[in-house]
């Protein structure tokens, strides 16, 4: 048996671009609020749906650089599995790890550009989605067209903590106190 045997793992992909508390407050409320047994840093080594970034092995610093918690670590899974679509990504570990609970954590502003994201749907169909309140989305994520298809699949916030035991397609909203923190403001205040 491996140790990721019956575990409930949060997958909280991303750029991090760079890394940030408001990436940790996202990741502690997967331990927190959705009961979830560790938490997978993915950096992506290419969002499609970006401009080129910073070097992996830099944007993966800056998560090394944040006061991890227990049970929260970086997972090179998405270069192991070698592809840069959440999809192929999710599919490559459900089957390595054919015994662990997987749930896929983003924030707001994710959850409304998902229709972007290739083979989105699938994504849905695949694991339960918690979506964690950012503040320059919190309403237009929840009138998305994401959140519209899937609306008789939300799961009330106050049963999150048993999303993991869910059958997909489902998804719950989480409305934590926001974390004014974003990457492009970071980004900007370094020039």
């Amino acid at each position: 048996m491996r140790p990721e045997d019956h575990l409930s793992i949060g997958l909280f992909g991303g750029s991090f671009n760079p890394a940030h508390l408001g990436h940790m407050h996202v990741a502690q409320a997967g331990l927190r609020d959705l009961a979830l047994d560790r938490i997978w840093w993915l950096v992506s080594p290419q969002n499609p749906l970006k401009p080129k970034q910073p070097s992996y092995e830099s944007r993966v610093k800056t998560v090394i650089d944040l006061p991890l918690k227990p049970r929260m670590e970086i997972s090179p899974a998405e270069i192991e599995i070698g592809s840069h679509y959440t999809i192929d990504l999710i599919k490559g570990l459900q089957s390595r790890y054919p015994l662990t609970q997987f749930v896929f954590l983003m924030g707001a502003d994710n959850f409304l550009q998902l229709p972007k994201w290739k083979n989105w749907q699938d994504i849905m169909q695949s694991v339960p989605v918690a979506v964690i309140a950012r503040p320059q989305s919190p309403i237009r994520a929840r009138l998305g067209k994401a959140a519209q298809l899937y609306q008789n699949y939300r799961i009330p916030e106050e049963n999150s903590h048993a999303l993991q035991y869910y059958r997909a397609p489902c998804w719950t909203y989480l409305t934590l106190p926001l974390n004014n923190l974003s990457s492009s403001v970071i980004r900007a205040q370094k020039s």
